[in-house]
């Protein structure tokens, strides 16, 4: 490589134009030899005055003071230059047999002889340059006086004895530079100057050849007549047109004799150096003896051809361990089963372990040494990585050569590649486990379908009875008012058992409703500013009478600031009264609930405690459950269907908060705690407490709180329309009946109703339909009638559809007799 550079240096310098085009060239050149940062070229003025002309790196204070200024000497000028440097190697400009410059670089390590050979042949390369550029810039013909044309041949022939004079100290100076450069490599070299046809070979060479120096000719053509006949004409060839062309080297493989006669086959290159002028001068290069490569070769070649053949036709590939020296031979057929080139190798043993994969090269070599131990058959399947990663399959079977003393030479053996066999055994044991993956999901699968069959059963088992039981209640004590005198005690006795039991069916609809909204996903927070408190003590309210007749006394503390919230007032409240009520009923008498509601950062924490039954640890994890009972066997004493925490957590989580519940054991009580978040409430807010659910109470008061306002009636089914007509009367209404929505509008083309109170679920045309000819009708009073839905479409969705309609009021059957009544004077604008 740094011969080719002083080649292109010599182009350069043969090209440039100017002085100072060729300081420039000169200094890059010595950079890019030496890897060094700073360079100097010093060179001696018309007085023969030591000058810095040029330099690379130097500090431009530094250089400003140095240009042009003369030096007492060359060492002077470098070692102000370069001060400060580690290590400086200098080479004179020789011009004329005399010291015309010096090239200085700086080094951060103590430079070879090679170094110090190849900044010399670069300040060799300057001074010929410079001296070339200093004669062409001498006057030409047309400055010269024509009566001095004697004189100027005269210094022309001077001129070219000079040139001669430098070209002779310049062999002689490079010479001696290759005997050091050529003691310091061990390589056989050889310098062969082209203008005078001598030849420079170093003791390696003449060592390698069998050659004494005396018998060697220092010359080009000698070495050419030791080429064999039938090679010497295609490498003369060759080098010739290296030579003569522009190349910067030259190589070529061919034959030669030894000094005994034996023939070497060698490969020889070598780089072409060209003066200014482009013209070569002269050639260096090394030789390399590849005779016993092309033995070993061709013997190896003879061996692969013949065991190629055989493992071809098997398809196997071979290998043998030589355990003396741990040398791995593997036949073309194994490098093709490893994913390498298809020949023959030879290469240390780790080499194939090395290609065994991580997770089986263990079982390799323990099986390895044990063979080698025991003297038994090497055999085991395993995996091998090729380059690209992928990975094979293979059956590896062996045995032990021995001598005839019984001692191991060489452990041989053969490799199958079984990767398709694998992958057919694969594909095999995958297709079982999905077998048995689908047999375990159809059987998981049939499980869950029984539990739910028998969750399900359990549920209706449940709901039957739940519904059973009051149904007895309120069937008994009807037939009971209805075919006996039992008196008016009895009779209000009776009544109150009626509506209790009633109340108790609501109830188990409305959570069989309310978990199919959950589980369709229908069901929707209506989001409002809430008072917390006013939920929480409204949720109190409403269950204290149940508490009260078990002498369970409900505690409250309510933190400070709880403030509003955002959420659905009525899930929230529906959350609370479930709490309390299942607090309430596993609490026995004598026993205390408390309800804790404060805030915590951005969050406000409800927490409900009983001290009544608690909860077994293998139910707390499912306490959530839809359908989860505690004891769903006959012989449980609570009711319910175990719905009513399930409704809990869904409500809760819609809210984006979570529940979670407690007990320390059975017997021991239990916490359920509510976490919501306190978002950023809506601008609406909802005045004072939720309504309670299920019941309004109206105050003891009047008894005739509808006197005076006609309300019509519009119910398809008769024993419902005779018992809200009497339920208005009784409290003072003068009550007009209609069966259908066209009977409706008849009445109201003909009467003056002040309260239209309709069914939504009729036969034909529906509540819908009737309030929206209602609201679209001709006449003022008859479109600006109050108007009261009255469903057994009891959902919050219905409700919203019902106003949306045209409604004002939606009432849910079964009805709650003092809230109808109420809703109606409401609406008639009785206070």
């Amino acid at each position: 490589m740094q011969i080719r550079l002083l080649t292109e240096v010599g182009r350069a310098l043969a090209a440039a134009c100017s002085a100072r085009e060729i300081h420039e060239a000169v200094l890059s050149a010595a950079r890019q030899l030496s890897g060094a940062d700073k360079a100097v070229l010093i060179l001696s003025d018309d007085q023969e005055r030591p000058v810095v002309r040029s330099s690379l790196g130097l500090e431009p204070a530094l250089l400003a003071e140095l240009r042009g200024c003369p030096l007492p000497s060359f060492d002077e000028g470098i070692a102000r230059a370069l001060h400060g440097s580690a290590h400086v190697i200098a080479a004179p400009l020789v011009v004329r047999d005399r010291v015309s410059g010096v090239l200085a670089v700086e080094r951060f390590r103590p430079g070879s002889d090679e170094d110090a050979w190849l900044l010399a042949a670069l300040a060799d390369q300057a001074a010929v340059a410079l001296a070339s550029a200093d004669g062409e810039a001498s006057p030409g013909p047309s400055a010269v006086a024509p009566g001095a044309a004697g004189q100027r041949a005269d210094e022309t022939a001077a001129r070219d004895g000079s040139r001669e004079q430098d070209a002779s100290l310049e062999v002689d100076v490079q010479r001696e530079r290759y005997r050091l450069l050529s003691r310091a490599i061990k390589d056989p070299i050889w310098d062969w100057d082209l203008r005078t046809d001598h030849v420079e070979r170093n003791d390696t060479f003449y060592a390698v050849f069998r050659y004494a120096r005396d018998d060697a000719m220092s010359t080009g053509s000698w070495w050419l007549g030791r080429l064999l006949p039938e090679d010497r004409d295609r490498v003369l060839r060759g080098f010739e047109e290296s030579v003569y062309g522009s190349a910067d080297s030259w190589s070529e493989h061919y034959r030669m004799y030894r000094g005994d006669g034996s023939v070497a086959r060698v490969f020889d290159r070598g780089s072409v150096l060209r003066d200014a002028r482009g013209k070569a001068i002269r050639m260096v290069g090394a030789v390399v003896d590849l005779s016993e490569q092309f033995r070993i070769e061709s013997a190896l070649q003879d061996r692969e051809d013949r065991l190629r053949l055989a493992t071809w036709a098997a398809d196997v590939g071979t290998w043998r361990v030589d355990l003396a020296t741990h040398l791995d031979t593997r036949d073309a057929s194994l490098n093709r089963i490893l994913g390498l080139e298809e020949r023959e190798t030879t290469q240390p043993n780790d080499d194939w372990l090395s290609r065994i994969h991580p997770d089986d090269r263990d079982a390799v070599r323990s099986n390895f040494e044990r063979t080698v131990r025991d003297r038994h058959v090497y055999d085991l399947v395993h995996r091998v990585v090729r380059p690209d990663g992928a990975i094979r399959w293979v059956h590896d079977r062996g045995r032990l050569i021995c001598d005839q003393d019984g001692s191991p030479l060489f452990l041989t053996g053969a490799v199958v590649d079984i990767t398709e066999l694998k992958q057919l055994e694969g594909e095999r044991a995958e297709l079982l486990r999905r077998e048995q993956q689908a047999l375990a999901r159809s059987e998981q699968d049939r499980l869950r379908a029984e539990d739910a069959n028998r969750m399900k059963d359990e549920f209706l088992a449940t709901v039957s009875h739940e519904l059973r039981t009051p149904l007895t209640a309120i069937l008994g004590w009807a037939r009971l008012i209805k075919d006996r005198d039992i008196g008016s005690e009895r009779v209000k006795q009776g009544m109150a058992a009626i509506e209790r039991n009633a109340h108790a069916q609501a109830q188990i609809v409305d959570d069989v409703l309310t978990v199919s909204r959950i589980i369709t996903g229908k069901l929707r927070l209506n989001t409002v500013a809430v008072d917390l408190a006013g939920v929480v003590e409204a949720a109190v309210d409403t269950i204290t009478p149940t508490a009260r007749a078990k002498d369970i006394e409900i505690g409250v503390e309510l933190g400070e600031a709880l403030g509003h919230m955002s959420g659905d007032p009525d899930r929230l409240q529906q959350v609370m009264w479930n709490l309390l009520s299942n607090a309430v009923k596993f609490t026995p008498k004598g026993g205390r609930v408390t309800v804790r509601v404060g805030r915590s950062d951005s969050q406000v924490i409800i927490a409900v405690t009983d001290n009544g039954k608690g909860i077994v640890g293998s139910l707390l994890p499912y306490v959530f459950d839809r359908f989860r009972q505690g004891d769903s066997s006959p012989t449980r004493a609570h009711g319910g269907l175990g719905l009513g925490l399930a409704i809990v957590r869904h409500l809760v989580e819609l809210h984006g908060g979570t529940v979670d519940a407690e007990s320390r054991g059975e017997g021991r009580g239990a916490t359920f705690t509510v976490t919501l978040p306190l978002h950023a409430a809506p601008s609406s807010v909802r005045e004072g407490p939720p309504h309670a659910p299920w019941r309004v109470a109206l105050e003891d008061g009047e008894s005739t709180p509808l006197s005076g306002i006609h309300v019509l009636l519009v119910e398809d089914e008769p024993d419902a329309r005779e018992m809200i007509a009497f339920l208005l009367e009784g409290a003072g209404a003068h009550v007009t009946t209609a069966g259908s929505m066209s009977d409706a509008m008849s009445v109201l083309e003909r009467l003056r109703p002040d309260v239209l109170v309709s069914d939504i679920g009729m036969p034909g045309e529906s509540g819908y339909t009737l309030i929206g000819q209602v609201r679209a009708a001709g006449r003022d009073e008859i479109r600006a009638i109050p108007a009261v839905a009255l469903t057994a479409y009891a959902r919050i969705e219905d409700q919203r559809r019902a106003l949306a309609a045209g409604f004002q009021k939606h009432v849910a059957k079964p009805i709650d007799p003092a809230a109808l009544v109420k809703v109606v004077a409401d609406l008639a604008g009785r206070p």
